[in-house]
Order: C-alpha cells, then structure tokens, then sequence
C-alpha cells in the first residue's frame, strides 16, 4: 500500500505505547482511525491528542477476549468510514512465572488477550477488508518471544508463536484468493512501554517499522537487534536437526 492518504485503520491496545505510537504515524499518514482500548477513557485521551493532527479519529473501549465486541467494533468501522482497509491487532498482556507453577487462570488470561484477541481481530477486520475491494493490510503485532523463548514467559511465549503461525497462515489464505492484501508480523524488543518501562528502544522505531512495512508488505518485521544472534543460534539448530532424522 503506497498511498495511505484517506484510508481507513483500525488500531487495538492503541491508548499507550506501541499501538499509540502506529496511531500516530498512520494519523500522520492522513488515515482516518478507529483507535481502541480496554481503557475506555485512556483511549479517548489518547485519540484526543492524536486529533490534533488533523486527521479523523474515533475512540471506541474495547475487550479484545470478546468476539461480539470485536464483530462491533469492525461493523462501526465501516459504518463510520464507509469501510476498512488497515487492521492492527496490537493488544497484548504479560505475566510471569514457570510454566508448570502458573495457574491455568494465568494461562488463559494471556492466551486470550494475547492470542484470541488476534483471533477475534482476524475474523472480523478481514472479511471487512476484503468487502472493501482495494489493497489492505493486516499488522499482528507478535514480540520477538516469538521466535525466541526465554524462561518464565511460558502463556506470552506460546501465544505469540501462535500469532506468528496465525500470521503466516493469513498470508497463504489470502494468497489462495488472490486478495490484495498482505500481513505483516512485528517482533518488538526491548520497546520502553507500561509493559516494559527499562527498554532501550523507544515505540515510535515499531510504528516507523510498522509503517514501512505496510507501504513494502514486509512479512517480519524485526525493530530492533535484540537477540539477533540467540534467534540465529536457534533458527541453525531448528534446521540442522533434519540430519538427525532416522531413515526406517
């Protein structure tokens, strides 16, 4: 997508840091926005001060674990702006702790903000993406747990390996119909958001990242160099393994 100028987003977890930070260049763009929250009154905040750019925004409190409120969100998209061209599924929640001491409690919180909130994201921006029947793109924002585990990360590790599998898949199936539309995968780093406040990279490096990759519909998108050589070191021992295998 070259051209951003006029068309529609839809941007989740969009109050603060990374999801902000890509409301602020897409508005920057001259796209007109839908920028949604959990937070209901941090998200109107936020789209109040991203207004000042001169763009269109609407805020709108959003529970990405609920599908029925995802489905409305995408139907007051279009309603709003008479359709829907750019989905960011960006929310996401962290915890801690090793993987068989956490609750299943804790498990499914992350899994559902996580991984089902891109689900839900998914099936209810595509298809209005689709109907709008011009380029588009998807951005699943993963985090660079994705394709490097560490230890006592095990709901957020396994979540946003699903959202890069999940991201793949997208891309095939929307190849499959020949729609113009591409996906793309971002792995953040070491970002300085609420989730992590010590990190070295700011959130607009992301949105810069993000938005770039729209306008070249870059599959991955790594922001930083964080664990560049651990996800090399991995990617060698995923593939050298297939020596290992034992012919009957």
């Amino acid at each position: 997508m070259r051209v951003l100028k006029e068309r529609v987003a839809v941007v989740t977890g969009a109050a603060s840091g990374i999801g902000l930070a890509i409301s602020e260049r897409l508005a920057g763009a001259g796209v007109r926005l839908v920028m949604t929250d959990l937070d209901g009154q941090a998200v109107e905040d936020a789209a109040a001060a991203v207004r000042k750019r001169g763009c269109e925004v609407e805020a709108v409190p959003l529970d990405v674990r609920d599908p029925d409120a995802v489905e409305r969100v995408a139907e007051l998209v279009v309603h709003r702006f008479g359709g829907l061209h750019i989905a960011v599924n960006n929310a996401g929640i962290v915890n801690r702790g090793t993987a068989w001491e956490l609750s299943l409690d804790d498990w499914h919180r992350v899994m559902n903000v996580n991984l089902w909130g891109v689900i839900h994201g998914v099936r209810s921006f595509v298809p209005r993406i689709l109907a709008t029947g011009d380029d588009g793109h998807v951005v699943n924002v993963a985090s660079m747990a994705a394709v490097h585990p560490q230890e006592r990360l095990g709901p957020y590790t396994v979540a946003k390996h699903g959202v890069l599998g999940l991201s793949d898949v997208l891309r095939a199936d929307l190849a499959a119909v020949d729609a113009p539309i591409g996906v793309s995968v971002v792995f953040p780093g070491r970002i300085r958001t609420a989730m992590n406040p010590v990190g070295s990279v700011e959130p607009h490096a992301v949105a810069n990242n993000v938005l770039d990759a729209i306008a070249r519909r870059r599959p991955y998108v790594f922001t930083d160099d964080h664990a560049a050589g651990a996800v090399d070191e991995r990617l060698k021992a995923i593939l050298s393994a297939r020596t290992d295998v034992i012919a009957e």
